[in-house]
């Protein structure tokens, strides 16, 4: 990664003549740290833990996780190592935005885990709703149980976490599980990735790989309602430390 030096000149420095030009000066940026020793294939993904900030979170082609603490030597980083962490390729970690135990991975099995820290390395939960391998995830900003999706199957799924064992007619179970609230299937290419906008409540964007961005918005009916989404406060109020699935579902 290099910088280049501004060479632009003042409105005074016109008049004046010009010197012979100079070549713009390379500027070196070393890293602060280095950890080498851990993953053996191509890393995918990395993530900062967002309250603690001496962590950070990594995955790869090899179906492992990392976590380290860069506080420790670089030969002695890593906090946490969960090996064979999916049955495929782990294409995106992110931890959630305000409970400090959990986050999401999604890979190439079709599967989109959520872990604890606190058990590591058992999985917290399994959302199961793509058809092919997933390429990122992201928790919603605001909405501390929500968490999006999106797949080379062409679609964007958006997950309840407080819907997780919800009881289902067999109408709505041959849709999906009970978590699966919403799936945005408007691309006709594989979706590799989307943005939640950060002002606007239930607006996203998402790209696919026939260079189409587009930009949604769910209805309210989805995810309003009485007891629903639309009533669920953001993490602001309610501080996000809620468990949303309890322990006992640990798979």
């Amino acid at each position: 990664v290099t910088a280049a030096v501004d060479t632009a000149t003042t409105p005074a420095e016109t008049t004046k003549p010009k010197s012979p030009s100079k070549q713009p000066t390379a500027i070196t940026l070393n890293p602060i740290f280095t950890f080498s020793n851990g993953h053996t294939d191509i890393i995918e993904d990395v993530d900062w833990h967002k309250t603690n900030p001496n962590m950070i979170a990594s995955c790869g082609d090899d179906q492992q996780i990392l976590l380290y603490d860069i506080r420790t030597p670089a030969n002695n980083s890593i906090i946490h190592k969960i090996e064979k962490a999916h049955d495929g390729d782990i294409h995106s970690i992110a931890f959630h935005p305000t409970n400090e135990h959990y986050f999401a991975t999604g890979s190439a099995d079709r599967m989109v885990s959520i872990w604890d820290i606190r058990h590591l390395p058992q999985k917290l939960h399994t959302l199961k709703g793509h058809s092919d391998q997933v390429f990122n995830v992201s928790w919603n900003p605001r909405k501390s149980s929500i968490l999006a999706t999106c797949s080379a199957d062409r679609r964007v799924n958006i997950w309840d976490l407080e819907r997780v064992d919800m009881d289902q007619t067999i109408e709505d179970a041959m849709d999906g599980p009970p978590e699966l609230l919403f799936v945005h299937g408007g691309h006709t290419a594989k979706v590799s990735d989307f943005g939640w906008n950060l002002y606007e409540d239930w607006t996203m964007g998402s790209v696919s790989e026939d260079n189409v961005v587009q930009i949604w918005h769910m209805a309210e009916e989805i995810y309003g309602g009485d007891g629903g989404l639309a009533n669920n406060n953001s993490d602001e109020e309610d501080g996000g430390d809620s468990l949303l699935i309890e322990e006992s579902d640990l798979e």
